[in-house]
């Protein structure tokens, strides 16, 4: 039989059987139909595709022949409509290999890719291969989607190593705390990262780098990277940080006439570090300076304040002013702007996101694993920001 005439069927004969099914059973019974002539037609595809590969029609004689049919042995497919049983032609030297059903493939790669996208929306391994199970009427092992998954590994490379464009306006550096399980044990690793907004307001997770801990070493490793793949800093009006030691350093190595911002929200943590619990209202004056309509008036506040906290709070009074002129960098942009480049808190959402997928967790498995989840939470985010930019960074603000 060729492989188009697999696709005839009599539909009749179909919708009498389906008018015979009760009404609850009509779509079981249709997916039923869909699910044979599915495998029909891949069965008499492959027949044909060997008939092409002997160089013969069954039982002719022929000085063109190459090879002898040596009938079918079974092969299981899963599928979008179930598992398929499939009768797969073989021949006597055991040379043809269809090409409709690669070798090893077990699932069609649609199945592969709900997997994935199962895996990666948070669902854990085991509980992704029983939530497939309803669907493609198969038991799905934890070890099958970890394999899965693997196939993300050349997706991240591909993103560590790709060229970046010259166009970023502003640059939020932090590094986040993730936990990795390690020969046996589970250890702490840093996720260095680097989030920015372009010259027409577009939003975007740039990179990261996992680490053992932050240091002015593996910072200007990792930022001498994005300036080796593009990132040279032409545009940049500021960067912004958390004021860690190390990090300021290596951006004074390769950016230093870049304005550096130091991130309000862990600055009042600070703070608040160094008051007492009665003293609340130091705190909540603290943020009066920043949210000043300039930096004049910043200023003036900030003076208010120390007069009125020196001797109450000398130790917070003492903290914040010591990084004064990095805390009002952000004044020198357009006001529109204020909000987003004063603190780093973008990134820390971020890992919001992180710490939900990988919740039924108590850390990672394994650091491709920790790379390939980092790798999918901010590649969907950078789709979604993509789509929406923040229309008061533009060209002319």
């Amino acid at each position: 039989m060729r492989a188009c005439e697999a696709l005839n069927f009599e539909p009749a004969a179909c919708w009498r059987r389906l008018q015979q099914a009760k009404h609850e059973f009509f779509f079981e019974d249709l997916e039923a139909q869909m699910k044979d002539h599915h495998q029909r037609f891949l069965e008499a595809l492959m027949g044909y595709e060997r008939q092409c590969f002997l160089n013969a029609h069954p039982y002719e004689r022929s000085d063109q022949r190459v090879d002898q049919a040596n009938g079918f042995y079974r092969r299981r497919l899963t599928t979008r409509l179930g598992v398929l049983d499939l009768r797969v032609p073989r021949t006597r030297t055991g040379c043809f290999h269809p090409q409709v059903l690669p070798r090893y493939q077990r699932r069609e790669p649609v199945v592969n890719e709900a997997l994935k996208q199962v895996f990666l929306l948070g669902v854990s391994t085991r509980q992704a291969g029983r939530a497939l199970a309803t669907l493609v009427e198969e038991a799905v092992s934890a070890s099958t989607v970890s394999a899965v998954a693997k196939v993300l590994d050349g997706a991240v490379s591909h993103w560590h190593r790709r060229l970046l464009a010259d166009h970023y306006r502003y640059l939020i550096l932090d590094g986040v705390s993730v936990r990795i399980r390690l020969v046996g044990q589970v250890q702490r690793r840093v996720a260095l990262c680097a989030y920015g907004i372009t010259t027409a307001g577009k939003r975007e997770l740039i990179d990261f780098l996992l680490v053992k801990a932050e240091a002015e070493d593996t910072w200007y490793s990792f930022l001498w990277n994005l300036w080796s793949r593009g990132l040279r800093g032409a545009l940049l009006d500021l960067i912004v940080t958390d004021g860690q030691a190390g990090l300021v350093k290596a951006l004074s190595r390769l950016w230093p006439a870049v304005a550096h911002q130091r991130c309000w929200a862990h600055k009042l943590r600070n703070l608040e570090n160094k008051l007492k619990a009665s003293q609340g209202s130091c705190l909540e004056e603290a943020k009066l300076i920043y949210q000043a309509r300039h930096r004049t008036a910043a200023l003036e506040r900030f003076r208010e304040w120390k007069r009125r906290w020196r001797t109450q709070a000398p130790k917070a009074v003492a903290c914040l002013e010591a990084d004064l002129e990095e805390l009002l960098a952000f004044f020198e942009s357009p006001g529109a702007h204020w909000k987003r480049v004063r603190t780093t808190n973008v990134i820390e959402r971020l890992f919001v996101e992180v710490r939900r997928r990988i919740r039924t967790m108590c850390a990672f498995t394994t650091r491709n694993s920790c790379e390939r989840i980092l790798y999918s939470v901010f590649d969907r985010m950078n789709t979604y920001w993509s789509q929406k930019p923040l229309k008061a960074f533009t060209h002319k603000s």
